[in-house]
Parts: C-alpha cells; structure tokens; sequence
C-alpha cells in the first residue's frame, strides 16, 4: 500500500495520480468510438474536460454530504478541532456523486453546442467502469474504501496508515481490488457492445443497470461505515436502487426508439 508516490524532488497523492492515468486511457478509449456515433475527437476531449470539472465538484458535495450526520452527532468534538475537520472534508469524494457530476457535465457541453447527450455517451459510458477501475486501485494503494474484517482466501493486512488508524488492525476483504477487477469486465463488455452503432442511451442504460448491481453487493463487503446506513442499507445501496431503475427506463427508451426507426423504415 503507498498513499503517496514519492519521487526524488516531489511527491504525489496515489489516488489522484492513479484516477488521473485512468483518466487518459479512459479518453484515448473513447476517442476510438468517437467516429461510429458521428463525433470529432475534439467534442470527445472538450466534453470530457467539462464533465471532469463537475466530476470532482460533485464528487466533494456528495462526500460533505455524508459527513454531515456525523458533524451534527459531534458538533462538540469539531468546535474544538476545526483544522482536522476541514482535512477530512478536503480528503474524500464520492463516486455516485462524481458520477451525477460528469453527467451533468456531458449534459452542459451538448446543450452549448446542440448535440444529443444520448448519442454522446454511448461513446463515453464504456469507459466509465474503467476509470472507475483504475479508481480502486487508487483506494487500495491508499487505503481507502477498504473491506471488512475478513480471515478468508485473500485476505489483506494493511500495514500502519497514518490516514487511516484503524485499517491495520485486522485483515480485510480485498473489496477494492474485486471491484476493480468487475469494473474491467464491465467495460470490456460495453465496449464491445458500443463498437457496433447502438440506440442512444443504449449503453448508459446497460451501464445504470450492471453497475449499481454490482455496487449493491459490494457494499454488504465494505468496512468504512463513513457513508452512513439507515435500515441496514447505505446511501450508496440507496443511490444504486434509484439508478437500477433509471437505467431500466434507458433500455425501455431505447429499444422503442429502435422499433418506432424500424416501422418507418
């Protein structure tokens, strides 16, 4: 585990600096499906550049979000210790909140410049869990994230994390490196769906469905409790409920897209 990369005359957070690789492969990736939905690279990078500002914006508000509960419960606590505080709230983001961001910010770009937002990201969804992916090695290189106590196959002792005091003291479920390795499968099938010309949303429903499914299960794996549970559930189990549905609604729409473009025909 190295939460920071250390080099000879810097350093660099693991998690930024492995989300942001992800990034880049992610956009060359894209840039690969750009031409079968009609599109320039260069509306692949602008729109991308646009949906990564609200990516990290909301990622943040959703992750204040969370705390919130917690800030209120020991308010005492935070009066006295403000400075600490404000290092954790600049800590931390939220992927469902980042999501929703770079939705919004694909959304923006195609309003501007009057392209379908649909269409756009059947090129940019496939590589959605793979930046995610490489997301989650970033969370295990840091510590974040991390599992539940688990002395199973594969079990993981973290060693001491100054971030993260109680991460060491039992073995973990290596929940981070299996949601990567699910996040790798997911792409490698939706790209291979999207390089054939599919109906628009296509992807982002097949995307809202597999995905939240995938996070569903895994949260009953994880071991911070920092997201906050009501009923047994999170809000992260909470959000991908909603999402199942939204993206059943995004299948439904698509293939009815298809079926009214096939009796015109």
């Amino acid at each position: 585990m190295h939460p920071i990369f250390h080099f000879k005359f810097f350093e660099m957070p693991a998690y930024g600096s492995v989300i942001a690789l992800g990034l880049i492969i992610g956009v060359l990736v894209s840039l690969t499906l750009a031409k079968i939905y009609d599109f320039t690279k260069q509306d692949v990078l602008l729109s991308t550049i646009i949906a990564s500002m609200g990516m990290i914006i909301f990622a943040k508000i959703f992750y204040v979000i969370t705390l919130i509960p917690g800030i209120i419960k020991h308010f005492d606590i935070v009066r006295k210790n403000i400075m600490a505080v404000l290092i954790i709230l600049g800590s931390g983001y939220v992927f469902y909140g980042g999501l929703i961001g770079a939705l919004l910010g694909y959304k923006l770009y195609c309003k501007i410049f009057k392209l379908d937002t649909l269409k756009l990201l059947n090129v940019i969804v496939p590589c959605v869990p793979l930046v995610h992916a490489f997301g989650r090695i970033g969370c295990f290189l840091g510590g974040c994230c991390y599992g539940i106590e688990y002395h199973g196959p594969f079990a993981i002792h973290f060693p001491p994390n100054i971030f993260v005091e109680e991460l060491n003291l039992v073995p973990r479920f290596p929940v981070q490196p299996l949601e990567a390795i699910l996040n790798f499968i997911l792409f490698i099938i939706l790209y291979l769906i999207a390089r054939k010309k599919r109906e628009d949303g296509l992807l982002l429903g097949l995307y809202l469905i597999i995905y939240p499914v995938i996070r569903f299960s895994l949260e009953f794996l994880r071991g911070d409790g920092i997201r906050g549970k009501i009923f047994g559930i999170s809000t992260s189990q909470y959000i991908s409920i909603v999402l199942f549905f939204i993206g059943i609604h995004f299948i439904i729409r698509a293939k009815n897209k298809n079926q009214k473009s096939d009796v015109m025909h």
